[in-house]
């Protein structure tokens, strides 16, 4: 036999196992309330087509200081992150510029648990009218779970980002910039599931009906970033889906790309519910 055949499947196991400890450490915190829900569903956009907006953002970054006064957050990671979203949102001529970095000497705030003392920290340390995005060493949703970063989708007036010191990242990060805009996971369920043919897009799944019905792709993407799984819709049909959106559970090394369908409802967002930014 072929050594090369007969170590083939320990290799593969390896290089498998060196993907999976690779992969984003813990999964995004964003969630859709009743509240968005109904939101959502009086939405009325203001525009219908794609337009350059030559807007900036202004970014108050925190970074919360551990409990030996250590940030544990590179700052040169913070711009290759920060400019990776610019070049994620260049289509729309949308830029996030950061305008001030302040270190919380509060090692109690290194620790978020939504729900319990995230406010008493957004409260004493903000800027108005701004993208504030705070970095912790740990952050838990309500459920007790330790999630990578979560912001607040518009109907909660709330502009603020949270990411797992651990989870910087520049895709990640575009992901939460694409869910404080107002765009959805593309396996989103809370507006009924999407059905692979997408006869039902403009009303269930992520409401954008050019992102292709997946079926939650966490486990389900080869390291090459091939779709690998075998799922059907509600109504008996494979999907056939991308790994390449930013809204998906996709891999972080996979996605790299906005459809025309969420650029769209984010420039309705910047111009409506965010109009206030600056």
């Amino acid at each position: 036999m072929n050594k090369f055949l007969k170590y083939f499947p320990v290799i593969s196991f390896f290089a498998w196992m060196n993907y999976i400890l690779q992969a984003q450490p813990f999964p995004c915190g964003t969630v859709v309330t009743q509240e968005q829900k109904d939101y959502e569903e009086a939405l009325a956009d203001s525009v219908n087509q794609i337009i350059e907006l030559n807007r900036t953002f202004h970014l108050a970054v925190f970074i919360v200081k551990d409990n030996n006064g250590q940030s544990n957050v590179d700052p040169v990671a913070l711009d290759e992150a920060i400019e990776q979203v610019n070049l994620a949102f260049e289509r729309i001529r949308a830029t996030f510029s950061l305008y001030s970095l302040t270190y919380i000497d509060n090692y109690n705030f290194d620790e978020i648990h939504l729900g319990t003392n995230e406010q008493d920290m957004t409260t004493q340390y903000v800027v108005r009218n701004m993208i504030n995005i705070y970095f912790v060493s740990g952050l838990f949703n309500d459920e007790n779970q330790e999630i990578c970063g979560c912001t607040y989708f518009p109907v909660e007036n709330r502009d603020v980002i949270f990411i797992h010191k651990d989870c910087l990242d520049g895709t990640f990060l575009t992901e939460q910039f694409g869910h404080f805009f107002n765009l959805y996971h593309t396996h989103e369920t809370i507006f009924g599931e999407e059905l692979a043919q997408r006869i039902n897009c403009t009303t269930a799944g992520d409401r954008c009906c050019d992102t292709p019905a997946d079926p939650v792709l966490t486990q389900k993407v080869s390291p090459d970033c091939e779709y690998v799984g075998n799922y059907r819709d509600p109504s008996g049909t494979y999907y056939y889906t991308t790994t390449a959106n930013y809204m998906s559970f996709s891999p972080l090394h996979c996605r790299c790309y906005f459809s025309d369908g969420q650029y769209l409802r984010m420039i309705n967002c910047m111009l409506l519910a965010k109009k206030h930014l600056w």
